[in-house]
């Protein structure tokens, strides 16, 4: 549990960085634009993750897997490196191609010039590159450098931000953000490479074996895609099309709340539980031992973290967005309610990942999508806008009641 919580503090201090920059960027970009351009910045942001995603939470956990704990020498560190970076770049040209054939309904709301698409297709590169060399600092343990590498990257952001959000349409001004991103962050690229084999890991003798054993963790990330982010996407350009972009921005800005505190979490999971998870997946008691306790410890900080949200929602509305956001506070309690299944059911899917169990986490990915589909036509029908929240809170709901089902036994032996 000391080590859960030691990696949990550098989880924390690495992402703190990036939320300060993502808070500022809301921020500013609610101040500026309103309702509406929060629905365009979480739109872009959409775009840039049905991308990044798979290489993102796919690919990088299998390296992650397989890299750690073996030397840098090594055969089975030089082989799962290649396979990692040439499934990435293959998967990136292959969704860019898939995106710029479907730009008439991808990009409804953005510049249709070949310039502004050019642009967006070269920084989700350079965020796709960043994440895999990052990938490679965590599974050598370089958590310091890791720190480092995105706390420059947020700063540079911040600073992005502020010098430009007066002078640029949103559209561009999106654009700059995304290129400042991605450029900063792969000051990784030699932070990565330091001590390794380079010509031998960027060799086009890719092992099968590694691409077999990484694809795995693949689909079940493009399950991700297709029925998480996917969906999310489907409905927020559901909601513009039937309610306009300012109305829906108001529920954006809940959303964006949500995602404030979310992030926060999802480190912790990405920097402590899920690579402890994956040591302990051949000592079966040892595992149960640290599921339970990461359950007691997270439990209560997830119920007073979300409940002291509710407590300051009128604080916390004009802090991180503005107070033009005031009126959204009404869709907050099932959103809150939505995500304390969220962030519980994210911790057993993680277990999911690490027991390269796909086949079930694309089954309780798939199942819980098609009730969130029909409760979010369902409750929106019937409560216009104030549907939206309710049919997250049954959505995760769902998702989570599968995941206590599935592992009963581990929770309770």
């Amino acid at each position: 549990m000391f080590s859960f919580l030691k990696n949990s503090v550098f989880g924390v201090i690495s992402i703190v960085s990036r939320l300060i920059s993502s808070f500022f960027l809301n921020k500013m970009v609610a101040w500026y634009f309103g309702p509406a351009g929060l629905v365009q910045l979480a739109h872009f942001q959409n775009l840039v993750t049905f991308i990044t995603l798979v290489p993102n939470d796919g690919i990088n956990r299998g390296v992650i897997k397989y890299l750690a704990g073996t030397t840098k020498q090594s055969q089975t560190f030089r082989a799962y490196f290649t396979a990692g970076f040439y499934l990435t770049l293959t998967l990136f040209l292959g969704t860019a191609v898939l995106l710029f054939s479907a730009r008439n309904y991808f990009l409804p709301y953005f510049p249709r010039q070949l310039s502004w698409f050019s642009l967006f297709i070269g920084g989700t590169l350079l965020l796709v590159l960043q994440s895999f060399f990052n990938a490679v600092l965590l599974a050598q343990h370089k958590n310091g450098t890791l720190i480092l590498v995105n706390t420059f990257s947020a700063l540079a952001v911040i600073v992005y931000v502020a010098f430009a959000i007066a002078k640029l349409p949103v559209a561009y001004f999106l654009i700059g953000y995304l290129l400042v991103m991605g450029s900063m962050g792969i000051i990784a690229l030699p932070l990565s490479l330091q001590g390794l084999p380079k010509k031998q890991l960027f060799t086009f003798r890719v092992s099968g074996e590694s691409v077999k054993s990484l694809s795995k963790y693949m689909v079940m990330a493009t399950s991700v895609v297709l029925f998480s982010k996917g969906l999310e996407y489907y409905i927020r350009d559901y909601l513009i099309r039937h309610f306009s972009m300012e109305q829906t921005g108001l529920w954006q800005g809940v959303v964006r709340v949500s995602d404030s505190y979310t992030a926060l979490y999802t480190a912790v999971l990405a920097f402590a539980f899920y690579p402890k998870v994956a040591a302990l997946l051949q000592q079966e008691q040892a595992l149960q031992l640290f599921v339970q306790n990461a359950l007691r410890l997270l439990i209560p900080v997830i119920m007073l973290g979300l409940g002291l949200v509710y407590i300051f929602q009128d604080y916390i509305f004009t802090l991180l967005l503005s107070s033009r956001f005031q009126a959204a506070k009404e869709f907050l309690p099932f959103q809150l309610a939505g995500d304390f299944c969220k962030l519980l059911s994210w911790l057993f899917a993680n277990i999911l990942v690490a027991q390269a169990r796909f086949k079930v986490s694309i089954l309780f990915e798939a199942i819980s999508a098609l009730f969130y589909f029909g409760f979010f036509h369902f409750f929106t029908n019937i409560y216009q806008l104030a549907g939206s929240p309710m049919a997250h809170f049954a959505h995760y709901l769902v998702f989570l009641l599968l995941h206590l089902f599935y592992f009963r036994k581990l929770i309770t032996a």
